[in-house]
């Protein structure tokens, strides 16, 4: 009998026990349960944080992007405008080189032209002399004459500085004079 009165009296602490035993273990079910819902939170946070983050980059990586297109399009068109200036540049070139060789064309010319008005002047003062009979005169400008030019250019009709006509009239002067 002592077995059965011990008995009764354990077993409401076994009651108690399993009470307590079923309360612990829904209280960790329950702690259980929060850190899984805190978990997933967590997780869920994470995956927002990460979402954003890529959103972001891409955000970024478009304007970048978008810069880069349009540095892209003024590097070309200075590109364009640096091609279209040189050539402008060669063109112009081009011509100073051109007017440069008419202007030194337009000198030998000139010196030419110089070259013919001081031997017709030359020409002039000898026949002068000439009618005047002033022999010493005439053969000092034949002199100098022929100094400056020689007489086979002075008395050739189809050279400079004397041709055609003023060419026969100096040889011819020469001749009068026998110089």
């Amino acid at each position: 009998m002592s077995e059965q009165k011990n008995r009764p009296a354990s077993e409401p602490n076994r009651v108690e026990d399993d009470v307590t035993i079923y309360e612990e273990a829904v209280s960790i079910d329950r702690s259980r349960q929060k850190s899984r819902k805190v978990f997933v939170f967590y997780i869920i946070g994470l995956f927002c944080v990460a979402l954003a983050l890529i959103l972001l980059s891409y955000v970024m990586q478009a304007h970048a992007n978008q810069k880069l297109e349009t540095l892209g399009a003024q590097l070309t068109e200075q590109t364009d405008a640096a091609a279209g200036a040189k050539a402008r540049a060669d063109q112009l070139q081009a011509t100073i080189d051109a007017l440069q060789e008419q202007t030194d064309e337009l000198n030998g010319t000139v010196e030419q032209q110089q070259q013919s008005i001081d031997a017709l002047n030359s020409l002039w003062q000898l026949e002068r002399a000439w009618q005047q009979s002033d022999e010493e005169a005439a053969a000092a400008i034949i002199a100098q004459m022929d100094a400056a030019y020689t007489r086979a250019v002075l008395v050739d009709a189809s050279q400079e500085p004397l041709s055609g006509e003023a060419a026969a009239e100096y040889a011819a002067i020469c001749a009068d004079l026998g110089v």
